[in-house]
């Protein structure tokens, strides 16, 4: 995780999010954030990074993980487990903080089958966030 924030900060400014911000979420959601996303979250506060538009970690700004996460569970009852942190057309990028993979791409229309998993079309997975991340870095710095 060390080497990501000094390629990230070549391509774009440090604009992390404060750990304060972070644990409020936490405290919101109900859940603990994988120690990677935690990490990345310091230098990294979302926005467009691998041509994907993430929600803005701290809740400060729309749309954000928080907010969104909270309305998901409330509109089609997403799990508790798992937090949004994008919604590219016709899909749905979560993030698992009790299991792994912890980063799912899923297709919208399995939204629904997310809680035991038993999806039509097979998401895109990564270990930890770390992982994702690091893709999607990679994929700006080929740019």
């Amino acid at each position: 995780m060390q080497q990501l924030k000094p390629r990230y900060t070549k391509l774009y400014p440090n604009e992390g999010t404060i750990r304060r911000k972070l644990e409020e979420t936490e405290r919101v959601l109900g859940i603990w954030f994988p120690v990677t996303f935690m990490e990345t979250s310091s230098f990294y506060s979302g926005g467009l990074l691998g041509g994907i538009s993430h929600f803005s970690i701290p809740d400060d700004r729309e749309p954000n993980i928080k907010g969104e996460t909270l309305r998901l569970r409330e509109s089609i009852g997403l799990p508790s487990r798992f937090v949004v942190l994008a919604e590219p057309p016709g899909s749905l990028i979560v993030m698992d903080t009790t299991g792994t993979p912890e980063v799912i791409w899923l297709d919208a229309t399995d939204v629904n089958n997310l809680a035991d998993r038993a999806l039509a079309s097979p998401p895109d997975v990564w270990e930890t966030y770390g992982e994702f991340f690091e893709e999607l870095l990679a994929e700006e710095e080929r740019k």
